[in-house]
């Protein structure tokens, strides 16, 4: 097969007998080919937020805007043309649709506060949040002051809530352990110590509110299924978690301790069950206590699965 010659947008160019190109054209395609491969390759640097997509198809709808007047004006070519005109109006279509999403995420004054407070700091996105929140049977409690959120020994553990605002108490055997306020979960540790059991048991604590409060509160069952299909949720929810439990067995530790000086958390479910079963007192504790965090006498977890365990001081 002999060469031919072939007319392009700007000039001719040379294909050979292999069907590929021996000559390429001798100057660049002009600047509107140009930019519209500059707006492509902006594209590439949006998220995958809601804003990220935004940017993303704004960019690309340009993109395709400016190949649209270069295959009808420059190119003289209505099938580059007609394509990107296409794929101009998907892209517009898209960047609609992601401006109408960011609309409808909107939340009370009282959520967005949480958002702002817990979660904003994590850059978790809206729609994220926003399916956490609207968890099925996800519900703004009131809870006036004097009442019990959960007695001692009584109230199953069946639910995870957050204080929105108000003070609560926490009080073990009479005694006061710690405040619990505004954008702190009122049962983290029994949620951590209980998540994974069939049987959560009930509260080792009363938690009774101190002023008039209002907190958000999830079903446990309902939770842990939105948990298991929302992967992220779930890693972002665990850090939250970790946070406010970490503050309260900070507190705990340094409160509470035996004869001997060793600290210990007598709130967490799990521990309080093991001091049943094995019939410690307090001068019996200190050799109990595992020589490695979340390690029990043998080495495990301890019989409850709890992954807490006391602290034996540095």
């Amino acid at each position: 097969m002999a060469e031919t010659n072939d007319t392009g947008p700007v000039g001719i160019y040379t294909i050979n007998e292999s069907g590929l190109c021996d000559t390429y054209l001798p100057q660049s395609l002009n600047g509107v080919f140009q930019l519209a491969h500059v707006f492509f390759g902006l594209a590439y640097f949006g998220g995958s937020t809601l804003h990220g997509l935004l940017y993303t198809y704004i960019c690309m709808f340009l993109g395709y805007l400016v190949f649209t007047v270069y295959g009808f004006q420059n190119a003289c070519a209505a099938d580059i043309g007609g394509w990107c005109f296409v794929f101009m109006i998907l892209c517009l279509v898209q960047a609609i649709h992601s401006i109408w999403r960011m609309r409808e995420v909107s939340f009370s004054e009282e959520l967005t506060k949480v958002y702002e407070a817990l979660f904003h700091p994590l850059q978790v996105p809206l729609l994220v949040y926003k399916a956490l929140v609207e968890c099925p049977n996800c519900q703004i409690v009131s809870l006036e002051q004097g009442n019990n959120y959960a007695t001692e020994g009584k109230t199953p553990v069946d639910r995870l809530s957050l204080m929105i605002s108000g003070k609560a108490v926490v009080i073990h055997d009479g005694k006061k352990l710690h405040m619990i306020g505004r954008n702190q979960f009122l049962d983290s540790p029994e949620w951590e110590a209980a998540k994974d059991q069939e049987d959560p048991g009930k509260f080792q604590v009363t938690i009774r509110a101190e002023t008039d409060c209002v907190y958000l509160t999830w079903p446990r069952r309902d939770l842990l299924n939105l948990l298991s299909r929302r992967r992220y949720l779930a890693r972002v929810l665990s850090a939250v978690l970790g946070r406010d439990l970490t503050n309260k067995l900070y507190i705990l530790n340094e409160k509470v301790m035996t004869p001997r000086g060793a600290k210990y958390d007598i709130r967490l479910p799990g521990f309080s069950r093991l001091l049943g079963q094995f019939d410690l007192d307090a001068k019996g504790l200190a050799s109990f206590v595992p020589h490695r965090f979340g390690a029990g006498p043998e080495g495990d977890r301890g019989t409850t699965g709890s992954p807490y365990a006391p602290v034996r001081p540095k």
